[in-house]
């Protein structure tokens, strides 16, 4: 259905809420930020969440992205967030991981960081026996700006030498240190509940409700009811199985309930594009996983799933279609409100806002009961003074004239602050012109 402009328009209202760009998710997400929020506002969507793996490299595209899209009269909303790597206990892991390090047969080395994740999607959709490698998928999304900082933060530690091993990481403790302003959500078949699943899926199906249970109540206790179950829509039969498994845990505890087209490209058209860039990724690593082959799929039908930013209407027709194929029959206006849920998230819940880019400088370069210009007009004719110029017409007149330059563009706390750098910094080292 297309409006009179000719941009498409959805019946049922939805917002993708778990996207990756080429930016944060190298040789997993293809385009540029701009490139998916072009297409979601062409495809009917008025906003759409970042969620690369690891990192927020891709948030500065959004932010100068959405201000241009602001001028052209385009009303489109960036979200910003990330798909953290998560596991219960980064204590207990870097005692294991020390520990196989201490191990001469396991030959580990220490691998440097980077601001950049290269997810490996064969290893984190299964039980992962290497303790080293243990990670699972937790979507967080930033409400407001305490909820940015808060991330920022989660983002920075995770990044830190000791949580990271081939992948940052944050846990239990990290979060309720640092989830205020955040909504979160249980990711994909590489998530903290697709987790539970894999690891317990030997065991029966006790052993992977309870599990999740388990997962469940301390998330509830850290998010309440900023915590939501994700189902997600494709032909993978573990998929019907963690969304029933999720449903169930709707039920039980009331947690909310979102569907999420997990887009990894920018448009329909792109699947192609984006295999043969995923192939390239996983010959740079050395070989091709076990299960795929070199050769591209003859349509996007054999893959199994669309991940391009979806509206609505596509939702429901992937969630009709895929839900047939597997044989899974789930409730019609359960799944509808999971859709449209996204909808009031996005714009009831996560406020409507560009992150702070307001510079802060420290206060205590500027002295009690004085001004910044005052201060630094001070420190300038004592220099003066110390040189012997401070009689000199062409050297007061010429200072007068800076000083009017600097106050009137409002820099004198900012050469204050860099003088208290470079006092600091002669204090404890030879220092040179820069």
């Amino acid at each position: 259905m297309l409006n009179a402009k000719g941009k498409k328009m959805s019946k049922i209202p939805f917002v993708g809420l778990h996207a990756h760009s080429v930016v944060g998710s190298p040789f997993d997400g293809l385009g540029y930020p701009q490139e998916h929020m072009d297409y979601a506002f062409e495809n009917g969507s008025d906003a759409l969440a970042l969620t690369d793996h690891g990192n927020m490299n891709g948030m500065a595209y959004q932010v100068l992205h959405a201000k241009q899209m602001q001028k052209e009269g385009k009303n489109f909303k960036p979200i910003f967030g990330v798909e953290a790597y998560f596991l219960p206990s980064l204590k207990k892991w870097r005692k294991e991981h020390e520990s196989a390090k201490a191990n001469k047969k396991n030959k580990i080395k220490d691998i440097a960081q980077t601001g950049t994740t290269i997810e490996d999607e064969s290893s984190s959709k299964r039980a992962l026996k290497n303790i080293l490698n243990r990670r699972r998928h937790l979507i967080l999304l930033a409400q407001n700006q305490v909820g940015l900082n808060n991330i920022f933060e989660l983002v920075s530690k995770s990044f830190s030498k000791e949580n990271f091993y081939r992948f940052p990481r944050i846990d239990y403790q990290l979060l309720k240190a640092h989830n205020k302003g955040i909504l979160a959500a249980s990711a994909c078949l590489g998530g903290i509940y697709a987790g539970n699943y894999w690891e317990n899926k030997e065991n029966g199906e006790d052993a992977v409700i309870d599990a999740m249970r388990e997962t469940t109540c301390d998330m509830l206790e850290i998010f309440g009811d900023r915590w939501y179950g994700e189902l997600q829509w494709n032909n993978i039969p573990d998929q019907h199985r963690l969304n029933k498994y999720i449903i169930q845990l709707h039920y039980e505890f009331g947690i909310p309930l979102i569907s999420t087209a997990d887009s990894h490209y920018p448009n329909p058209h792109s699947w192609k594009d984006r295999e043969l860039y995923k192939r390239l990724g996983w010959l740079g690593k050395g070989s091709l996983p076990t299960w795929a082959t070199s050769e591209l799929p003859e349509g996007v039908k054999e893959i199994g799933y669309e991940l391009y930013p979806k509206n609505g209407d596509q939702m429901w027709e992937s969630y009709k279609l895929y839900s047939e194929k597997g044989g899974v029959k789930y409730d019609d206006d359960l799944i509808r409100q999971s859709i449209e849920d996204t909808y009031n998230i996005a714009h009831n819940r996560i406020e409507n806002f560009l992150p702070d880019n307001e510079v802060r400088l420290p206060s205590f370069v500027v002295p009690a009961g004085t001004t910044a210009t005052q201060t630094l007009t001070r420190i300038c004719v004592d220099q003066l003074r110390a040189k012997g110029t401070h009689n000199n017409d062409e050297y007061i007149s010429r200072l007068k004239e800076e000083l009017e330059v600097i106050d009137d563009r409002g820099f004198s706390k900012y050469f204050l602050t860099m003088n208290a750098i470079a006092e600091r910094a002669n204090e404890n080292q030879l220092t040179g012109a820069g």
